[in-house]
């Protein structure tokens, strides 16, 4: 591990993997990271995933998954709880759903959600413990798309793949990297530890990984031109919120929310064909669902294009959807369900 800087609290290391497509990766870590909020997110996951890992390596699975599970039980039990902020985001989700003509059950979403976590942690687990070929049959992939992806990429140098913050987004690679040639552009986790445990978790995916937290965008976007003019499909997850003056404002739920335009921006630039994506969640089974298409020398309409395919298997399907728990986008669904 490289010596920390006397003149801040980062502290950096340089991690080497075959499933990283540079080879290496320099993960930088704030030593603040942990000093928001008491139980921030971010703060929780620094904490669980070691725990969950070291576990995952020494006991069987149950005993490995038991802390997890535990607190899924106890968020299940938590859903008559007056200010309960996921059983919220479920009733919010549900009206706006309504108002399109689909109908859900909030208590049924609120328990899918549970189920397909649970799911997602199981067969990370049985991933990690006895490989890749005992999860494979776990993820559907059409022919029909796989075959689209391989000649998408040859007709165009490359295909760009928009995915949402699916439970099964990151799993699904595990199938779509075996149909089409993949990368995968992934924001690090915030903690050198927790990055060195994904880099691990990568390598038994068999995957190929671009990391991004912290790096030089021209370097990024260098990197990028030169991945998708090479056959391959590059994966990129685009459903984040971006309040920045460079956003693009696409309509979803009604409203007008800026998106990040990097990806939509090589993609124009490149003409390149966007592919919006779902993966919808069963507990262990996941069914990938890909949209059609579109080239466009335009920002915004690769953004909207995506964002409105988004929007459609939400509402469809919101318990696959794991930004359903998003502080941020359940305060745009409660606006949406007025």
């Amino acid at each position: 591990m490289n010596s920390p800087n006397p003149q801040s609290n980062d502290r950096s290391l340089t991690i080497r993997s075959e499933s990283l497509y540079s080879g290496e990766f320099t993960a930088t870590e704030d030593a603040s990271y942990c000093s928001g909020k008491r139980f921030s997110g971010t703060r929780l996951k620094a904490l669980l995933v070691p725990v969950l890992y070291k576990l995952v390596q020494r006991v069987p699975i149950p005993v490995a998954a038991l802390p997890m599970r535990s607190l899924l039980f106890l968020l299940r039990l938590f859903y008559a709880l007056p200010n309960n902020s996921f059983r919220q985001a479920c009733e919010y989700i549900c009206k706006v759903a309504a108002s399109r003509g689909y109908q859900h059950n909030p208590k049924q979403i609120y328990h899918q959600l549970i189920i397909n976590a649970n799911g997602t942690l199981d067969n990370y687990f049985q991933l990690y413990r006895n490989g890749v070929d005992t999860i494979l049959d776990r993820i559907e992939i059409s022919a029909q798309d796989a075959d689209r992806m391989n000649r998408l990429a040859l007709e165009h140098g490359g295909v760009l793949i928009a995915v949402p913050h699916n439970f099964a987004s990151l799993f699904s690679a595990v199938k779509m990297c075996r149909e089409f040639p993949l990368v995968i552009v992934s924001r690090n986790p915030s903690t050198i530890e927790r990055t060195q445990i994904a880099v691990d978790v990568y390598e038994r995916m068999g995957v190929s990984i671009l990391m991004v937290r912290g790096g030089n965008p021209f370097e990024l976007s260098r990197t990028l031109f030169s991945i998708l003019k090479s056959r391959k499909a590059v994966a990129v997850t685009v459903d984040s919120m971006d309040h920045s003056d460079g956003a693009a404002k696409a309509t979803i739920f009604g409203q007008h929310i800026g998106f990040p335009t990097w990806a939509a921006k090589i993609a124009a630039k490149k003409r390149i064909p966007v592919v919006p994506s779902y993966f919808r969640s069963n507990g262990k089974q996941v069914t990938a669902i890909y949209g059609e298409e579109l080239i466009s020398d335009s920002t915004e309409e690769i953004v909207q294009h995506y964002v409105s395919f988004f929007e459609k298997n939400i509402l469809e399907d919101p318990a696959s959807w794991a930004y359903l728990g998003d502080k941020r986008w359940r305060r745009v669904l409660q606006e949406a369900s007025k």
